[in-house]
């Protein structure tokens, strides 16, 4: 195996196990709220101090991933995001957690996750050769989705079996060995991006952003991230639900749908794995394309094995759309503003989601669920048509110079 083969192997590896405990936590952290006498606003509250920090520092997350050696911040991310779940994980374990630790717990792992993700993004350009990128994205992007699969299952098993301070104690260990299999990368030379003059913050950020804005193409594709988020996926999110409760199948109706998401998602994943679409942003928007097929079954009140076989395609789109996004922007983006091009598209990516869970209570008592539901399906497909019309879009090509 080639030296960078190895390297990526390694990295693989470890983000492997992070998932996995990623993957066990809301479990685990869902009957830890509960166990200890809270309801669902509680359990709110610890999801939101989550979420919250990563946005607002995700920005500077990226900035530093530019700034300073990626993989040193991964590292320090891990053992920070550890010690904070061992902490949580000993209070649950000895009966001494409450809600107010497990916000600020889960505030400091959204801390956590606002450093590491921008950093990650920009180190695998450091470690796989540049044909290598989209085989490393999909299976990466693989085993997050096996995770999600079998990570719910084994926190399950964890948390009904010794209760959910070892789910916890769990992703602890996982951010451990992420952190270890990151010390055992030794970088090539000259893999590293050359430092770079510091600057404020500010000129920092508005460096990316022009660069942003000269590169049409990303632009166009990170405005469709935020968009579809907004008035598509996370309406689709509230909406499903809705519907489904209201059938005889029920709550069982909504986890055979996730199932179905996480088994696509593993098929589309390895698909990009195996090959890759010469024109790369025309297979983004096939992709998205994808997203909006149990949106539209849905709302006709199809069927139930052909909603699922809708989330399962929806699964495949959404994991192809990641890969390929992706692994355009580390091919075609300067390394030394990679880590802020991948915090603006992450940001894009959740930072209207949450407006679009508000808007998605009123949209319903406003238009009824299924009308909904189809019009998050028709917002997909009018921002396919739009981009597809864009010769940015049309003309970009998967060989680089």
């Amino acid at each position: 195996m080639a030296p960078k083969g190895r390297l990526a192997l390694t990295y693989i590896t470890g983000a492997a196990l992070s998932y996995i405990g990623t993957a066990i936590v809301p479990v685990a952290m869902s009957f830890a709220v509960l166990g200890t006498g809270h309801g669902a606003s509680g359990l709110g509250f610890v999801l939101a101090a989550q979420t919250v920090p990563t946005i607002i520092l995700l920005l500077l997350g990226g900035i530093l991933g530019d700034r300073w050696p990626r993989r040193s911040i991964m590292i320090s991310a891990d053992f920070f995001r550890a010690l904070a779940q061992a902490v949580l994980a000993g209070c649950l374990i000895y009966g001494r957690a409450s809600l107010t630790l497990m916000i600020v717990v889960s505030a400091l792992i959204g801390m956590g996750n606002a450093f590491f993700q921008p950093a990650s993004g920009g180190f695998v350009t450091e470690i796989v050769a540049r044909e290598q990128l989209g085989r490393t994205n999909g299976l990466l992007r693989t085993a997050n989705a096996l995770a999600m699969v079998i990570g719910p299952a084994i926190g399950g098993a964890v948390v009904v079996a010794v209760g959910p301070g070892w789910g916890i104690a769990f992703d602890a260990a996982s951010y451990i060995a992420s952190a270890i299999c990151l010390l055992a990368i030794q970088l090539p030379a000259g893999a590293a991006p050359a430092a770079r003059p510091k600057q404020s913050v500010v000129r920092e950020m508005i460096e990316a952003v022009e660069a942003m804005r000269q590169t049409r193409w990303l632009w166009l594709i990170v405005a469709q991230y935020g968009f579809l988020n907004m008035l598509a996926i996370a309406p689709f999110k509230v909406i499903a639900p809705v519907l489904l409760s209201r059938t005889s199948a029920g709550a069982g109706a909504w986890g055979a749908l996730l199932s179905g998401i996480g088994v696509g998602a593993v098929v589309g994943a390895l698909a990009c794995a195996r090959c890759q679409p010469r024109r790369m942003l025309l297979g983004v928007e096939a992709a998205a394309t994808m997203l909006s097929a149990p949106i539209f079954l849905l709302a006709m009140h199809a069927p139930f094995p052909l909603i699922v076989v809708g989330s399962i395609i929806f699964g495949v789109g959404a994991a192809m759309l990641s890969v390929l996004t992706i692994t355009a922007i580390q091919r075609k983006i300067a390394p030394s503003v990679l880590s802020r091009t991948m915090a603006m598209v992450q940001l894009a990516d959740m930072g209207l989601a949450p407006l679009g869970y508000i808007l998605a209570g009123p949209a319903i008592g406003l238009l009824g669920a299924a009308t909904g539901l189809a019009l998050s399906g028709c917002c997909i497909l009018a921002s396919v048509a739009i981009l597809c019309s864009q010769p940015e879009i049309r003309g970009f090509e998967h060989r680089t110079s």
